[in-house]
């Protein structure tokens, strides 16, 4: 019997404290809570003197169960800048009237606002001026035994905007990266790297990332003619020999791509004091990283055409 009386008990108990909770969750009450800030469509050349406050504390009147709601999603307050910021220097005010909008975009219609701190926003700002410029890498590195690089290093990004006044950025064409060392590449490597920033100047990207791509490289060889090149157009020069065995290096990856066609064996036509002429081997194709050639001189006779 005692029991069940305890049970019984209990349960009013139990009612009883959901029936308070649910007075007091449908009761007006008030609330403090701390908003985020976001500021949109601000330009990356304006500087606030101070800064702008990334949250605000609001004090909310609703329900009790509406407010809950505020409280567990702190909505984003959202401040479009775009037509408050001018191309010259000049002062940022959010007054209370516009906040107060901005928070309330944010809530239902029933949640009033009591009161927001800070009850304005106000700065000055100034424009710098801007300009884009390369990056230069200031970079070692070593390669794993018979592996190349198959393209430069990439920099991503290979050009920034800088900003500062106008008399400092237009000392500066380039910037450099700290210096970087990487050893024994094979495949891709990629790392992080800041950029040197002189005195007075900034950068939206003030960190880079490099990327080396290696690959396996192997030999090719092809027979070519040697060329006269640069002849008066009277004469004729004859070479001995008159062909040079050449072996190029390339990636695994463009090995049936390289022809004869990517090489010339050439030349010049020579002062009266040279015996022997040297041959230089021309070729453009990227993926060749290295060329030997079997001729390094020829020996030559130059008659007048008849």
């Amino acid at each position: 019997m005692v029991r069940k009386d305890a049970i019984i008990y209990l349960l009013f108990v139990g009612l009883a404290t959901l029936f308070w909770w649910g007075r007091a969750m449908s009761s007006q009450r008030n609330i403090e809570v701390k908003l985020p800030v976001e500021y949109t469509h601000v330009p990356a050349q304006v500087v606030f003197e101070t800064p702008l406050p990334t949250q605000l504390e609001v004090t909310l009147r609703d329900n009790g169960r509406l407010l809950r709601q505020v409280q567990h999603t702190k909505p984003t307050v959202t401040i479009p800048l775009a037509d408050k910021l001018h191309e010259q220097n000049g002062t940022l005010r959010l007054s209370t009237d516009v906040l107060r909008q901005k928070i309330q975009d944010n809530l239902l219609g029933s949640t009033a606002i009591q009161q927001i701190r800070p009850e304005e926003i106000t700065t000055n700002y100034y424009v710098e001026a801007t300009k884009q410029v390369p990056i230069r890498l200031c970079a070692t590195w070593t390669l794993e035994k018979q592996y190349q690089l198959s393209t430069p290093p990439v920099l991503e990004p290979a050009w920034v905007n800088i900003y500062g006044t106008a008399e400092a950025i237009q000392q500066i064409d380039s910037l450099s990266t700290d210096s970087l060392s990487v050893e024994q590449i094979q495949d891709q490597v990629q790392r992080q790297v800041a950029l040197q920033l002189p005195a007075g100047i900034r950068t939206d990207k003030p960190t880079i990332s490099v990327t080396w791509n290696a690959e396996m490289f192997t030999e090719k060889s092809f027979v070519l003619p040697i060329e006269a090149i640069n002849l008066p157009d009277n004469k004729v020069m004859h070479l001995f020999p008159q062909t040079t065995t050449i072996t190029a290096r390339v990636g695994i990856s463009h090995f049936a791509d390289i022809t004869a066609e990517d090489f010339r064996a050439v030349c010049e036509y020579p002062n009266p004091a040279q015996r022997t002429l040297p041959v230089t081997i021309i070729y453009h194709n990227p993926h060749i990283t290295q060329v030997r050639s079997s001729i390094r001189e020829v020996e030559y006779i130059i008659e007048i055409k008849q």
